[in-house]
């Protein structure tokens, strides 16, 4: 049965790390707290009107890195479920050939 513990161990452990990426790839995207962002000085005499825009880049390398490792997770996984479907086909197959 180490086969099946071998392809159970694999399926979390891409599904942690497809976690893992996906939570990096949100938090890239996300808006920083008001106490990282530093404010708009004021021009002249000019009286600030309307409500204070922030904006921030993302940055694209963690996207692409972790987009990377979101798909390689998937495929790990995907392969460790058919190591489990192949497991239980050869098992019914051997079983069948026992019971004839």
């Amino acid at each position: 049965m180490k086969i099946t513990s071998a392809a159970l161990s694999g399926i979390q452990t891409a599904q942690v790390r497809f976690e893992k990426s996906a939570d990096k790839v949100v938090n890239a995207f996300s808006v920083p707290d008001q106490s990282e962002q530093t404010p708009v000085p004021a021009i002249g005499e000019i009286a600030p009107v309307g409500v204070q825009s922030t904006s921030f880049i993302a940055n694209e390398d963690v996207f692409i890195e972790e987009s990377v490792n979101m798909m390689t997770a998937s495929f790990a996984y995907k392969a460790n479920v058919n190591v489990l479907k192949t497991w239980n086909e050869t098992a019914e197959k051997v079983l069948s050939e026992l019971s004839a």
